[in-house]
C-alpha cells in the first residue's frame, strides 16, 4: 500500500517555515539541512512506496517565488527514486 503525504502550503509564509513543515510532514531525519539540496538527498533515501501531493496557494511573495523550485526538486527526486511519486493539486 502506498503512503500518501499531502503538503498543503496555503498557510506557510516563509521558506524557513516551509522547511520546518517539510521536516515534520515527511518525517525527515535530524540531520536534514533545511534547504532544497538536502531535501533532494533525503528524498532519494525513501525506501517505502510514497506519494507526495503538493497543494495549496502560496501565502506570500517569498513562497510564490520558492514553490516552483520546491516542485522541481520533488519531481526530480520522484524521477530518480522509483519508490517516490509526486503530484500537484
Amino acid at each position: 500500500m502506498m503512503k500518501t503525504i499531502r503538503l498543503d502550503v496555503t498557510n506557510i509564509g516563509t521558506v524557513k517555515a516551509l522547511h520546518v513543515y517539510l521536516a515534520y510532514m515527511l518525517d525527515l531525519p535530524a540531520y536534514y539541512g533545511d534547504n532544497l539540496d538536502a531535501l533532494h538527498d533525503v528524498l532519494g533515501e525513501i525506501g517505502e512506496e510514497t506519494r507526495i501531493v503538493l497543494a495549496g496557494q502560496p501565502a506570500s511573495d517569498e513562497m510564490a517565488a520558492y514553490l516552483p523550485r520546491l516542485a522541481r526538486v520533488l519531481a526530480d527526486a520522484a524521477q530518480e527514486n522509483g519508490k517516490l511519486c509526486m503530484e500537484m493539486d
